[in-house]
């Protein structure tokens, strides 16, 4: 079954944050299908949207000169693009082109330095995503770099800085740990294969450790690069009281059926999910929903055909999901009908937000 978390887990500035953060998160993505040979975004555009790909593949294309076309990569199911330009702030250096149908989660500039200020330690692992892709250009492009960073077992914080540290850690694959000591305190970072898997500081949570370390400016670190056991860190969830309100959500594609489904289920819902018209109004005639969430096409019916249908059953509220671009069409095609609720967008949050004024 689709995770949106195991998705997000994938992006590695990402892994260090537990529910809350991703949670957080995916109330900002977006989402949008693209067709085969669609361009996503070309050289030269504004890096101003970060991509993972949910399913599907696409290539990675770079210009000569001369005009020649080289592909320097193909990404598919669980990559990820864009994410230099929203670091960096330049335009993109590459063309992105799908190779097949594709499904992907879109981050905005703006959404990504409001989860960046909230989740500092997401800083931490953005020297190895620039120096991996970097490298990995480079070396599609046979281009020999041979910039080095000389690793230093012990050293002091006031000759190298600890965010230089973990990054030629991260860029060189520790296996191991680092020790940082400031005055009485000690805090540790644990690595597998160049991968933070924990930070370690007295009682506090890894984002405070990081936050505390991160400003020390003095003290000495140690670097221990032997493989290590790392046990899985658990995230405790709430337990939810449910509200007792059904819903049915009716939406042909399975990454916004299961994005949907797991905000509401996390909120106490009884969530049922359906692809077409047909299966909604069987699974609405036995199970009598509160709330009926449709997308505006669907394989068998229109979103407003649904609502038809459904109102020759009962008064069940429904909310279509639209866009600012369309929404005033919506709202002439179903003025006439009572219990009608328009989205602006189809972000989680918007959707959310949406639904619970309708219920509460």
């Amino acid at each position: 079954m689709f995770q949106v978390s195991e998705v997000l887990k994938k992006v590695p500035f990402f892994q260090t944050l537990g529910r809350d953060g991703i949670d957080f998160i995916v109330e900002r993505l977006k989402f949008k299908p693209f067709d085969a040979n669609e361009l996503i975004c070309k050289a030269g555009d504004p890096g101003d949207k970060m991509y993972i790909i949910i399913n599907g593949r696409v290539k990675v294309v770079v210009t000569t000169d001369e005009g020649e076309e080289t592909v320097i990569a193909h990404l598919s199911t669980g990559d990820y693009f864009g994410e230099m330009s929203l670091l960096t702030g330049e335009p993109r250096s590459a063309s992105v082109i799908t190779t097949e149908p594709s499904e992907m989660f879109i981050l905005n500039k703006d959404d990504f330095d409001v989860i960046i200020e909230r989740f500092p330690s997401i800083t931490l692992s953005m020297g190895k995503i620039m120096s991996q892709r970097l490298r990995e250009t480079n070396r599609k492009a046979a281009q020999k770099l041979s910039g080095k960073i000389e690793p230093a077992v012990k050293g002091s914080l006031k000759d190298k800085s600890l965010e230089e540290v973990l990054k030629f850690c991260e860029s060189n694959s520790l296996n191991g740990k680092v020790v940082v000591r400031h005055g009485d305190q000690t805090g540790v970072f644990h690595y597998e294969r160049g991968e933070l898997q924990k930070v370690v500081l007295g009682d506090l949570t890894e984002d405070q450790a990081v936050d505390t370390m991160l400003n020390w400016k003095d003290g000495e670190f140690v670097i221990e690069p032997r493989p290590i056991e790392m046990d899985n860190l658990k995230v405790s969830q709430p337990v939810v009281e449910k509200p007792g309100h059904r819903i049915v959500i009716v939406n042909n594609s399975m990454v916004v059926q299961k994005l949907l489904q797991r905000a509401f289920d996390s909120m106490g819902y009884e969530v049922y999910a359906v692809e077409t018209s047909a299966k909604a109004l069987n699974l609405i005639k036995s199970m009598q929903p509160n709330l009926v969430i449709s997308d505006t096409k669907l394989p068998d019916a229109s979103g407003v055909e649904l609502l038809d249908s459904v109102r020759q059953l009962g008064n069940t509220p429904v909310v279509l999901l639209t866009e600012q671009n369309n929404r005033a069409q919506f709202e002439e095609q179903t003025r006439r009908y009572d219990q009608v609720y328009l989205t602006n967008s189809q972000e989680i949050g918007e959707v959310v937000k949406v639904v619970e004024g309708v219920l509460h």
